[in-house]
């Protein structure tokens, strides 16, 4: 079994606008544009980077804008969702500001006993604000939201795939721990995580 991995490093997706994706990540979600780069593969296309100040570990965002880009379909093999924590009690304030920005499908639930609030970015991605109680990471506050509301990084993913076993064979040896079951979801945890250790694995046999 591995001990160096502590939690997600960061996580990549694709967006079809460069500018509409940093007006959202920057502007509804109050995360700081840490870099722009390319993407080394297609030069021709920008690699953005949202994060907190410094970028640390397991609070990066990235995408790379593909100009006019197709919205995929939900099926296995992805990233679901992406779940950033948040202060316990922020979720009443993050629902009131996320319409006005562009976000799309708000839905409160409740997932393994954490209070979350799902949306779709303008581009159709799934992500999650998480009420953590006990994230010490310090956030950005210079992107329009303050200290009591502001994301401290990712708390984890969900993986959906249509067979868990090799995946939870893999966070196994990488250090991760089964933490419990909700039907189709579940989860594993690093023991010792940088906040973001958490990984929820949905199987769904009959995924697309």
């Amino acid at each position: 079994m591995l001990s160096q991995i502590n939690g997600l490093h960061h996580v990549t997706s694709i967006a079809s606008d460069a500018a509409e994706n940093n007006r959202f990540f920057t502007g509804a979600l109050g995360l700081r544009r840490v870099k722009k780069t390319v993407n080394f593969d297609a030069p021709d296309v920008y690699h953005l980077y949202y994060g907190d100040e410094v970028g640390t570990p397991g609070t990066v965002m990235t995408h790379f804008p593909f100009p006019n880009a197709g919205r995929g379909a939900p099926g296995a093999g992805e990233v679901a969702e992406t779940v950033f924590s948040v202060p316990t009690g922020s979720l009443d304030w993050w629902a009131d500001r996320l319409p006005g920005h562009g976000a799309a499908d708000l839905d409160r639930v409740d997932h393994f006993g954490e209070a979350r609030l799902r949306f779709a970015t303008p581009d159709g991605e799934r992500f999650a604000l998480a009420e953590i109680g006990d994230d010490g990471r310090t956030p950005w506050t210079e992107g329009g939201v303050g200290e009591d509301h502001a994301i401290r990084g990712f708390h984890g993913a969900t993986m959906r795939l249509r067979d868990g076993g090799a995946t939870a064979e893999l966070l196994r040896f990488m250090g991760y721990e089964e933490d419990g079951r909700s039907g189709d979801v579940t989860r594993f945890r690093l023991p010792e995580d940088n906040g973001a250790g958490v990984i929820d694995v949905e199987t769904l046999p009959g995924a697309p």
